[in-house]
């Protein structure tokens, strides 16, 4: 049974005010800073991890040619007689256009000017344009400002922002095959907090209505909401990261996740955690050491529920594998009532005998659990479900080193270089425009979108979208990049509408030293994930018949000096356009 340890609305304020009373022996008083750092840590990722992340996995190409897609591509139906690999912009090796990126798309025959596609295809689409919204969320400059403290430097201003997703946008759109059409971008400011359902449903409404888009892309995440209006209406939404996979089932074909979704994510955890049954909690610390594994699942969900088809996925998962967990625990974010709920979850999962926490929540909470569990004398493993940015080293040096040396598990981050070769290695943007750029916005949320549309072809709808994404050719088995698909490929039961599907296993060294992901060439800190068997990556199934070895640094990656050979991106010429 899942016991819900969320605030409701009705009672946050009461018990907030509270709080600015007397202060119980076991609360704490947390500084802005502490209080909103993960914040901190989730806006400046989406600002500057794009090239140290998302483009880390996106900057090679393979060297043979990859497996074959989902379908034959609607765009070729074009282009009869016409071999897609005569391009000039194709690699005829890879399959895909010459763009040192990873998710680069299929070769597809260049687009004559002039010739006709077909006009007004569906909603927002028009002979010369494609309109697609960008989901802007509120600013809290109280918030803004504990940000900034927090990692050491200014975050881009919206208007920065701006101006360079309209940089990353002339280059996809140069790049990419469009069918004569222009890609131009419209705002959608969010009218509402993050987990305002209302809101959400009427800024869906605004953009299917009043702005007339073929796509939005970026939404809230403190609800489902955005993404059912956005389907309901026949918009498509790249905008979800990690909802269940019956989720984007039932939205299909308009809802993209551009991670791993939850479902999958839990396949990989249970394999994991079945390694882990039955044995001691060795990796624990003070007597717990000695006693047999007694698992709580702790996961974080939404005021509407979200996630709770992914958690009672994850029970099934772990039933059927012969693990029978002690508790379930469910929380919904809310800053206000995390100190509190961290307080009751914490004697519960003591006083239950809980030895390993497997949690699977946002970076706030293994704070607060933390600093609890340390005043409690309790020192369980924590099994990480990679989620929330909990696996990043910058995350993990906030938490009490008391405990987080106590952590273990699965991680969706890529084995990341040294400051020095990300530097060396750039990204597709950089070698196109020549300069970096402060800030991408967006960016993975666009190549998904633009891959979509080039694979689509000419006659642009939803459905034509669908089978364009499916079509695309998948990457997988590297070490610095994140395995990419969709559509039937690595997924069983179903196609599958989220791009992300592999992780890797991690465990933190407490006194490992060197940079986080936002640190420059020279700076360093203490604590660092260590990346298991040189950060190899797995599918769901592939954990199986793995053997890792947990707080054992042999063969294991702190950061890597160079890509590995086979993650090794191609040399290209730069282009300004398809054709040269």
């Amino acid at each position: 049974m899942v016991t819900s340890v969320a605030t409701p609305r009705a009672m946050r304020r009461t018990l907030s005010d509270r709080r600015r009373g007397a202060v119980r022996k076991t609360d704490h008083v947390w500084s802005p800073i502490s209080r909103y750092w993960p914040v901190a840590l989730v806006v400046a990722l989406a600002a500057a991890s794009i090239t140290a992340g998302s483009l880390r996995r996106a900057d090679h190409a393979a060297t043979a040619r990859p497996p074959a897609g989902d379908g034959v591509a609607p765009a070729l139906a074009a282009f009869a007689g016409v071999d897609p690999l005569s391009a000039p912009d194709c690699d005829r090796s890879t399959g895909r256009l010459k763009i040192p990126v990873v998710s680069a798309p299929n070769c597809v025959p260049l687009w004559q000017k002039g010739r006709d596609n077909g006009g007004a295809t569906s909603t927002g689409v028009t002979a010369r344009e494609i309109r697609i919204a960008v989901y802007r969320a509120r600013v809290v400059p109280t918030i803004r400002a504990a940000q900034e403290a927090a990692i050491g430097h200014r975050l881009p201003t919206a208007a920065e922002d701006d101006r360079n997703r309209k940089q990353s946008l002339k280059v996809m759109n140069n790049l990419w095959e469009t069918f004569g059409r222009t890609v131009r971008l419209v705002t959608l400011p969010a009218s509402g907090a993050d987990d305002d359902e209302v809101a959400a449903r009427a800024d869906a409404i605004r953009a299917a209505l009043e702005l007339k888009v073929f796509a939005v892309i970026g939404g809230p995440v403190g609800t489902k909401a955005f993404a059912s209006e956005l389907a309901a209406r026949g918009v498509i939404c790249v905008c979800t990261d990690s909802l269940p996979a019956e989720s984007l089932d039932r939205w299909a074909p308009y809802v993209w996740g551009v991670g791993l979704s939850s479902t999958q994510r839990y396949e990989l955890v249970t394999e994991l955690v079945a390694k882990l049954d039955g044995k001691p909690a060795e990796y624990a610390g003070g007597n717990l050491t000695t006693s047999k594994r007694k698992f709580a699942l702790v996961y974080v969900d939404t005021t509407d529920q979200a996630q709770r088809t992914g958690g009672a996925y994850l029970e099934r998962l772990l039933r059927r594998a012969g693990v029978d967990l002690a508790m379930t625990i469910s929380y919904v974010f809310d800053l206000s009532s995390l100190q509190e709920n961290a307080g009751t979850m914490v004697a519960r999962m003591k006083q239950g005998g809980v030895t390993s926490i497997i949690f699977a929540g946002e970076p706030w909470m293994p704070y607060y659990l933390g600093v609890q569990a340390t005043s409690e004398a309790w020192f369980p493993e924590w099994v990480l479900a990679g989620t929330g940015y909990t696996d990043l080293t910058i995350s993990g040096r906030r938490y009490d080193q008391r405990q987080w040396r106590h952590a273990f598990g699965i991680s969706s981050q890529t084995a990341p270089l040294t400051p020095a070769a990300q530097e060396r290695a750039g990204n597709f943007l950089s070698w196109y425009l020549g300069a970096k750029l402060s800030s991408y916005p967006n960016l993975t949320e666009l190549t998904t979108l633009f891959t979509g549309i080039q694979l689509a072809g000419p006659h642009l709808t939803p459905e034509t979208f669908r089978d364009g994404l499916f079509s695309y050719l998948p990457t997988r088995h590297q070490v610095t990049s994140v395995a990419t698909s969709w559509g039937k490929h690595d997924r069983s039961g179903g196609p599958d509408y989220a791009a992300a599907h592999d992780a890797t296993l991690v465990w933190w060294d407490a006194d490992a030293v060197g940079p986080h992901e936002l640190q420059s060439d020279g700076q360093t800190g203490r604590g660092m994930y260590r990346y298991v068997d040189g950060g190899r990556r797995y599918l769901p199934g592939e954990l199986r018949s793995a053997r890792p070895r947990f707080f054992d640094p042999a063969g294991t990656v702190l950061l890597l000096a160079d890509r590995p050979p086979a993650d090794s991106t191609p040399s290209y010429p730069r282009r300004s356009s398809r054709s040269g």
